[in-house]
């Protein structure tokens, strides 16, 4: 078994965080306590979602939270988007990474349920 950090689907999910936690602090006042912690949040759910399933050996139903989680977190930062919190080409950064993430847990929950 490789190290959760080591993974692939690791490198962009860790990105993101980083990325949603710096944008997120130039949210205005009324947003940081609610929309901004709530995305910062999610984000972190997903790396700690990469480090679970790699840890067992039923992945199937933590990459599906995975999923789920990660669909969120895309619907967090379109409404961020339409309300004019972050920029678009700062949204467009987030959509290749959230692609980049839904792709490869797409493809790790095939290979695990292949293998259940």
């Amino acid at each position: 078994m490789a190290k959760a950090d080591d993974l692939p689907i690791y490198r962009p999910a860790y990105e993101l965080l980083l990325l949603v936690t710096q944008l997120t602090q130039q949210y205005p006042r009324g947003f940081r306590q609610g929309l901004a912690r709530d995305i910062c949040t999610e984000a972190q759910y997903l790396v700690t979602h990469i480090f679970q399933a790699n840890s067992t050996r039923n992945k199937a139903p933590i990459i599906e939270r995975l999923r789920e989680k990660l669909n969120v977190v895309r619907l967090q930062l379109r409404l961020s988007k339409d309300l004019r919190l972050i920029s678009a080409g700062q949204f467009g950064t987030t959509v290749v990474l959230t692609t980049s993430i839904g792709k490869q847990a797409t493809a790790w929950l095939k290979y695990a349920e292949g293998r259940a």
